[in-house]
């Protein structure tokens, strides 16, 4: 079931369109900043647009760019890894679908950039159902149940407390992660 509905009774097409993706290997493709970000979307107001790229972070730098937001991608602009990255979070945010997928969507960004990327992320979140795969803790420290897996087997679940009360192989992971300088 999805939302109460047999997956029977849905086509292929509207379980794609129920589903948003954010990957660690990010893809745009060449035409404007404004077309990769609502991809296949129509009518998206510019607010929308540019709301979500202040909550990732990107709109400063876009607007550094002589075309702003109807600066083609291609070959002759140069962005970071990182930058890719936030494009793509926007992206995910303007499709606004009810589950989400997130594969080491933060690998790419460094620690302060993550940062805000998290807390925009846990906005992208909210009254979804998202998978997320993360090595950096960081990125599912708030989810509602997590699953520890190890060569393919589950080792624990539970959510962040519950798994650094266990004191099992999260909680040493994390603690490992997150060890400070004495």
């Amino acid at each position: 079931l999805i939302d109460d509905i047999p997956i029977s009774n849905l086509t292929r097409e509207n379980i794609h369109d129920m589903f948003c993706m954010v990957l660690q290997d990010t893809w745009l493709f060449e035409g404007s900043i404004k077309e990769n970000l609502v991809y296949n979307k129509k009518d998206v107001p510019d607010e929308v647009i540019k709301n979500a790229c202040k909550a990732v972070g990107i709109d400063t730098f876009i607007e550094t760019l002589k075309d702003g937001y109807d600066t083609i991608l291609n070959d002759k602009v140069n962005l970071s890894a990182g930058q890719k990255q936030q494009l793509t979070i926007a992206r995910a945010m303007i499709k606004d679908s009810p589950m989400l997928i997130l594969d080491e969507a933060t690998s790419s960004v460094d620690t302060r950039t993550e940062l805000l990327i998290q807390k925009a992320m846990d906005k992208l979140m909210e009254g979804r159902t998202s998978f997320v795969i993360a090595h950096r803790l960081s990125t599912i420290k708030n989810a509602d149940v997590i699953l520890v897996i190890n060569n393919g087997d589950v080792l624990e679940s539970g959510n962040h407390d519950e798994l650094i009360a266990k004191d099992g192989f999260y909680a040493e992971l994390y603690n490992s992660q997150f060890e400070k300088a004495s």
